[in-house]
């Protein structure tokens, strides 16, 4: 009987931060089940009660060198929740996530932001209300 080595990393982790008296909740997720939950905990927690709805957005990418250059890391920020979506190693792109990124009345904000957009489309992901803060 052959014995089947279990992949030792976990789908989702989370991590309770503080720095300088403030306190973050950061979600390593791989699964869409996952992300849509962070999601809609943050919609129903913070945008939904917001008339200014802002969203920090970064992408990471991989190694240009191994082959062609994708998006690996798409990472969400509000308030102190924190999403950090292993994007080439998920599982799928959730439906949620792509409305919510097309979603017209939340800000999505970050620096040098185009080359996030180029790198999240193959995803079949198009973000509508952008602003770069550089």
């Amino acid at each position: 009987m052959e014995h089947l080595a279990r992949d030792p990393t976990p789908l989702t982790r989370v991590y309770h931060l503080m720095a300088e008296g403030m306190s973050f909740k950061v979600t390593v997720a791989l699964r869409a089940r996952r992300v849509e939950k962070w999601i809609k905990c943050v919609k129903r927690d913070y945008l939904d009660n917001t008339p200014i709805k802002c969203v920090g957005l970064d992408c990471d990418f991989t190694n240009p060198r191994e082959g062609n250059q994708r998006a690996a890391v798409l990472q969400l920020s509000v308030a102190s929740e924190n999403l950090v979506f292993q994007i080439c190693r998920a599982d799928e792109v959730p439906q949620v996530l792509k409305e919510s990124l097309q979603d017209g009345s939340i800000r999505f904000c970050g620096a040098t932001i185009d080359k996030d957009l180029e790198m999240l489309s193959p995803y079949g992901i198009h973000i509508t209300s952008v602003y770069d803060l550089q």
